[in-house]
Formats: C-alpha cells, sequence, structure tokens
C-alpha cells in the first residue's frame, strides 16, 4: 500500500478554532484546491495526492519530465475506494481527522494504533505558541548568550499587554495562528482602540496571547525536522525565506545546504550556529517524544540589535507540519548544481490573471535542462486555470 498526501493549509486556524466543524474561508478552500497538487513534490513512487480536480495530462506529463514525479494525483471519490499505508496531510487538526476518519481505519495497523492516528486537547497544546516560548527558554538556559530577554512572555488580559507596550514596542501574538496573521505590532506607547478591540478578541476566543519584544530582523531562516516513528528527530536542512514587514510568507530560497548556511554565517559564527542545532534537537526530542510524528519545522530570525551586533532568536515559531521550507529542500534536488532559484506562492483576486502571468513567465524565461537537472528559467509548480486564484511557481537563475 502507498501513502496519501493532501494539502490544507488552514491547519493553524483550525486548531485555534478547536472543533470538528470548523469550515474553511471561501479563499482558504480555493487556496486548498488550486495548491492542491503541491504536496506531489513530497510524495514517494505510488503514493497518492489528493486533488480536487484531476490535471490535465500534459501538465502531468511534463512535471513528470522535469521532476521525475511518480505519484497518482486522485479525487475524493476515488479515494475513498482505496487503502492508504498512511495519510499525510500538510498538518493535521480537528478538522482533517474527522475529514479522514474513514480513510484513517483502512490504513495499515501501525497508523491506526500511532500518535497521530487521534486529535486531543493534550494535542492541540503542543501546536500552540506557549510551547515554542517553553522551547525557546530551554534553549537560553543552556545557552545563556542567546539572551533571556528576547522568551516571549504570556499574557491573559488587556491591562498586561498595554503595561508592556509602554515599555518598548512589541509583537502580540495569538497562541494558535500562521503565515503572519492573528499577529500585531504595536510601537512603543502607541496601543490603539482597534488594536484593543482585535486584542480582546483573540483573548476571548483564545484565551492569552504571547507578548514579545520587537527585534530588527535581517534575515529569517529555518532549520527542517522530521521525527520518524521511533521519536528519532532527523535534519533535512536550512530554509532561508522572505516575509513582509507583518510577517506574511512571500518566498523560499532554493539552494544548496551549504550555500544556504552560508548565508545564515554571514551574521553569526558557524560554531554558534551549529550549537544552537545541537541544543534545538535536544529540546525538540524531550518535548515531542511519544507526542508527534513527521516533519517540523522551527522558524528562526538573524536581528541586530542598537549597537549593531547580531544575534539569533533561535525558536520563533514551531510548525508541526510540512512548510514551504522543506517543499523547497525538495525542490532543490532537481536542480544543476551551483543553481540557485525562487520558490512561492502567488495570488490574484481577478479571473485569468494568474493563467496570463503563467503564460508570460514561461515565455520569458524559458525552462533550460541540462544533464537531467533545471539550470534556468520558470516552471508553475501547481496547474493554473482561467479560475486560479493561486500558484506555486519556481523561478531559477536570473529572473
Amino acid at each position: 500500500m502507498q501513502d496519501l498526501y493532501l494539502f490544507n493549509p488552514d491547519n493553524e486556524i483550525s486548531i485555534a478554532n478547536g472543533t470538528n466543524g470548523y469550515t474553511p474561508k471561501t479563499n482558504i478552500s480555493i487556496m486548498a484546491g488550486d495548491l492542491a497538487f503541491l504536496s506531489a513534490y513530497l510524495a514517494g513512487k505510488g503514493d497518492y495526492v489528493l486533488v480536487t480536480k484531476m490535471p490535465d495530462f500534459d501538465f502531468i506529463k511534463s512535471r513528470k519530465e522535469v521532476f521525475g514525479l511518480d505519484c497518482k494525483p486522485v479525487i475524493w471519490e476515488k479515494a475513498q475506494l482505496l487503502s492508504f499505508n498512511e495519510i499525510k496531510p500538510w498538518g493535521w487538526s480537528p478538522r482533517v481527522h474527522n475529514l479522514l476518519k474513514d480513510l484513517k481505519s483502512r490504513c495499515n495497523e501501525q497508523f491506526r494504533e500511532g500518535v497521530m492516528a487521534t486529535w486531543s486537547d493534550e494535542r492541540r497544546g503542543l501546536y500552540s505558541r506557549r510551547v515554542a516560548a517553553a522551547c525557546l527558554a530551554e534553549m537560553v538556559r543552556a545557552i545563556p548568550c542567546i539572551g533571556e530577554n528576547i522568551v516571549p512572555r504570556e499574557c491573559n488580559t488587556l491591562a498586561e499587554i498595554r503595561l508592556l507596550s509602554e515599555e518598548e514596542s512589541i509583537v502580540v501574538k495569538a497562541p494558535w495562528s500562521s503565515s503572519g496573521k492573528g499577529i500585531l505590532f504595536i510601537p512603543k506607547g502607541q496601543m490603539t482602540c482597534k488594536e484593543e478591540e482585535v486584542l480582546s478578541g483573540i483573548l476571548h476566543k483564545q484565551g492569552y496571547v504571547m507578548v514579545e519584544r520587537k527585534l530588527n530582523r535581517v534575515l529569517d531562516f529555518a532549520m527542517e525536522f522530521e521525527m520518524d516513528d521511533s521519536f528519532h528527530l532527523n535534519f533535512l536542512g536550512y530554509s532561508v525565506f522572505q516575509t513582509s514587514r507583518r510577517g506574511e510568507y512571500e518566498g523560499n530560497k532554493v539552494a544548496s545546504n551549504t550555500t544556504l548556511e552560508g548565508l545564515i554565517v554571514k551574521y553569526v559564527e558557524i560554531e554558534f550556529l551549529h550549537e544552537i542545532r545541537e541544543q534545538l534537537e535536544e529540546v525538540l526530542t524531550t518535548t515531542f517524544h511519544g507526542k508527534y510524528v513527521g516533519c517540523l519545522g522551527v522558524d528562526m530570525m538573524i536581528y541586530e540589535d542598537e549597537p549593531g551586533r547580531f544575534g539569533v532568536q533561535p525558536c520563533v515559531e514551531i510548525n508541526l507540519r510540512y512548510n514551504m521550507g522543506i517543499v523547497s529542500i525538495a525542490l532543490q534536488r532537481y536542480l544543476q548544481e551551483g543553481v540557485e532559484g525562487i520558490f512561492n506562492i502567488r495570488f490574484s483576486p481577478k479571473p485569468g490573471e494568474i493563467m496570463r502571468s503563467v503564460e508570460k513567465n514561461g515565455n520569458a524565461y524559458p525552462l533550460l535542462i541540462k544533464t537531467g537537472r533545471i539550470a534556468s528559467g520558470y516552471i508553475n509548480l501547481t496547474p493554473v486555470s482561467h479560475e486560479s486564484r493561486f500558484v506555486a511557481e519556481l523561478y531559477i537563475g536570473n529572473k
């Protein structure tokens, strides 16, 4: 039996909701449908990828030729007739567990009896920013030079948040959110009525917020891992990515692990970076042993302090799921040695605009393959039509 992969970008929102009855907003549902094929770049030989609509033959054929993909797209109605070794969603949530309950019952015994087979309130807690803050505090104790002043503080009332905002510029984050959502940047002493209204809503729905110092961000990066069935943590590689001023994801650099590490060690000593990784692996193993199996990423940040020194925030977020950095690591295997690229997700609300831009980019940056690997050019990783609002795309070489 083979595995079944599916792309569900509403993972953290569903966890925040906490119920089986959560229904994604229209834009999230459109995104899930448009980008469903993205999981194909994570799948193995013979695996299935759940899609809302079958891609056309030419698209599948060309992506198989370029990326060597050997998985099978399958729509929901056909998936319900099959049995699988394991189910591998982008991330687990109450909604996904409920959605897949019938398919889970037809998976192998090891999966059905494993730690990921059920959902609970305890599991919900693992995905919270409270856990990420606790892991960061552990790392600071082990490596004091990181600095304890970057550890987030938990606040349960508006008064607590307001007090901290009077002391310094802060970033306030909901316990469960992703891709820059549920995050407020508040300059010192400038909390507005609108921000208080938003924060009151988060406190009412989620119970608390995490508050941290606003750091002068220089570089966003991550370390990507996979915890196997024996709860052994494997390092997959680095991820270097771009975010907006508001913390929203914009794209990933696709390059060799050595190249990505080189970008990071422009700011910190390589020995220090390796020490962070070693300590992080210990903390993650202790925290999630016996509780989680699958891919996970830890977002980090290089920041610059007022005297102009560079520091590392080594645990900004912990994403217990697949993420765009892991997709970028998978894509790098198909590039020629020494070649770099940019992987991103693009959105347009206008019908036909995504399709036209894909055609335009394909003509402007034709794909060049040398010795079976990509040397330069542009390619859309997910199929597009006139109705498409989202596309995953890869630029290789000079754009």
